[in-house]
């Protein structure tokens, strides 16, 4: 019984994978304004720094390279659930999916990890492409604690959008509302400058709340 669950869900997140993979122009606009996005914040981040060689504690080199990284994993960890799920409630399809064997956030949580994982074998290479032309140095302490790492932010990125997403239940547009979510998940999970440029008051309540800890 514990085997139909797991090939139920690695089918779920190929089959998702594979239709990320099919849209090539959609990853080459993708990609395209990715690295468009990572050159300007380098830029600037750079334009920030001239005048003095650190700030709130932090030197040009890992200022940037946090904010970098934040974007990348903002790039392709969150992949649309609260959209996908809300536009499934909105239609009724989701009626279907609760009476299937597999529980809906376990579905859910399946197709997310196929497209995150289809993205990132895109994302990933413009990153290390982006890295060497800047001369940017990336080396975590310890590979497997960093890709754990990841793999947590995915998790708790996911619940943060499945929750949102259970709001259609009772909203008929979400716009506003996964639009804020976003906003909170870009600025207080410190995707836009580091945490270190928060006050200290400021860092102290980030620390009892998610945001924080996305990236």
């Amino acid at each position: 019984m514990l085997g139909i669950p797991f090939k139920a869900c690695a089918a779920l997140a190929w089959g998702s994978a594979r239709l990320v993979a099919t849209d090539r122009k959609g990853r080459w606009l993708v990609t395209i304004g990715y690295l468009i996005a990572m050159w300007l914040l380098y830029y600037l981040w750079a334009a920030l720094y001239a005048e003095s060689p650190t700030r709130a504690g932090m030197t040009f080199n890992s200022a940037v390279l946090h904010v970098l990284v934040a974007q990348t994993l903002l790039a392709f960890l969150p992949v649309g659930t609260d959209w996908r799920l809300a536009r499934e409630i909105r239609s009724g399809e989701v009626a279907t999916q609760l009476i299937q064997p597999m529980s809906l956030p376990l579905r859910q949580f399946a197709i997310s990890l196929g497209r995150a994982l289809a993205k990132a074998t895109y994302i990933l290479p413009a990153f290390a492409l982006f890295l060497w032309y800047f001369d940017l140095n990336l080396t975590p302490k310890t590979i497997p604690l960093a890709l754990a790492s990841i793999a947590l932010s995915f998790v708790l990125l996911f619940c943060i959008d499945f929750v949102v997403a259970l709001a259609g239940f009772i909203a008929t547009d979400l716009w506003g509302i996964t639009a804020s979510k976003d906003a909170l998940v870009m600025f207080l999970g410190g995707a836009l400058m580091p945490m270190a440029f928060f006050p200290a008051e400021f860092r102290e309540v980030l620390a009892y709340l998610p945001f924080g800890h996305f990236f």
